[in-house]
């Protein structure tokens, strides 16, 4: 059963609404690539026919989330598919962030809480911030040839 914290109206639709089998459970989990997928087929029909499944992959995310269940018409173990309707549509690349404003401290932090991979605006923030953290460069100057003779020799 794919549960929101948020209520949207095109989850009235979902076949898999209030439906137990759908996520799956740890035991589930630890089985077999192939036997999931047998025991996952009916799921994976329902989800198939489903008029929502683009909205529902948006909102589960399940590469993110590291996803455990049927979602968009494939079978989802630790946010691989191993497992997919012959006639699966392809997925969406690229989903938009749910990260906040990107190029900021906030959307770093928000990419890495949603389990997203930093997008170019954000890795360039996380990289100014982490030579930042460093601190600043020091030059230390060695005392050349010359210098060395003269303290030996006032010695």
């Amino acid at each position: 059963m794919i549960n929101s914290t948020a209520p949207t109206s095109w989850m009235e639709f979902a076949p898999c609404a209030g439906v137990e089998g759908f996520v799956f459970d740890v035991s589930q989990t630890r089985k077999p690539a192939a036997e999931l997928r047998a025991i996952s087929e009916p799921l994976v029909r329902t989800c198939l026919e489903c008029p929502v499944l683009t909205e529902c992959f948006e909102r589960v995310r399940p590469q993110g989330s590291q996803f455990d269940g049927v979602c968009s018409a494939r079978v989802w173990i630790n946010g691989r598919s191993v497992g997919s309707a012959a006639a699966a549509p392809a997925l969406p690349r690229g989903l938009p962030s749910r990260a906040g404003v990107c190029g900021e401290s906030s959307g770093v932090k928000g990419h890495r809480r949603n389990g997203e991979p930093l997008c170019g605006q954000c890795r360039v923030t996380a990289q100014r911030a982490q030579s930042r953290a460093a601190g600043a460069a020091t030059i230390r100057k060695r005392g050349g040839l010359s210098a060395r003779r003269v303290t030996q020799a006032a010695a």
